[in-house]
């Protein structure tokens, strides 16, 4: 399994968003956040949804209002690698 990015390099990135990149205990406050937004969805050759894509802006708006929580969780997880 390759390194995931965590949320603090992606918003220094500054591009838009799979789902697969948001960590699943951060996802219901996401979802919340998202909730009546636009996204984008990657499709399948049938025309299923393969995986959900958001704007690089509405991820950025959302980190800022989760930054201290979310920025002294990545603290701790460093921390508890070493």
């Amino acid at each position: 399994m390759k390194n995931m990015k965590n949320l603090k390099e992606i918003y220094e990135e500054g591009r838009d968003i799979r789902e697969s990149e948001i960590p699943t205990h951060w996802m219901e406050s996401f979802n919340q956040f998202m909730f009546g937004q636009t996204c984008c969805a990657e499709t399948n050759e049938d025309g299923s949804i393969k995986e959900f894509i958001y704007y690089g802006c509405d991820f950025r708006i959302w980190y800022h209002q989760n930054k201290e929580v979310i920025e002294r969780d990545i603290k701790i997880e460093q921390t508890l690698k070493k």
